[in-house]
């Protein structure tokens, strides 16, 4: 495996769980993640599932999960050219390692912020 696509794989979410609610609990959950700061329920569920935090991310963590989140949608366009044949130079493999330096550097201390430790 080279190393490009060990880094990819280090937090891939390859498994799935699925639940069955009703509408009102699916309403519920839905306030209750908008509530927290969040703007996706899985996300929410997922968080509060694994950490039990369900405090509102400040400015700042909103911030760093949004260009976090913005360098993803980059990756993946890089990802998207890369399946299509075009082939990678030094500078884009290089910018791309850089990337996922800051991203985890990044995620680490936002989670850290948020008193979880896991990162």
């Amino acid at each position: 495996m080279c190393h490009i696509e060990r880094l990819r794989n280090i937090h891939r979410r390859t498994k799935r769980v699925e639940i069955r609610v009703s509408p009102l609990e699916h309403a519920t959950l839905g306030e209750k993640a908008i509530a927290a700061g969040y703007d996706n329920l899985a996300q929410y569920l997922r968080e509060t599932g694994l950490n039990g935090n369900t405090a509102h991310p400040s400015n700042d963590e909103l911030a760093w999960l949004q260009t976090i989140n913005l360098i993803g949608n980059y990756v993946a366009e890089i990802a998207v050219q890369l399946k299509d044949g075009c082939e990678p130079d030094e500078e884009i493999l290089l910018v791309l390692m850089q990337v996922q330096d800051i991203a985890e550097e990044v995620w680490k201390e936002v989670k850290q912020a948020r008193g979880t430790g896991i990162a």
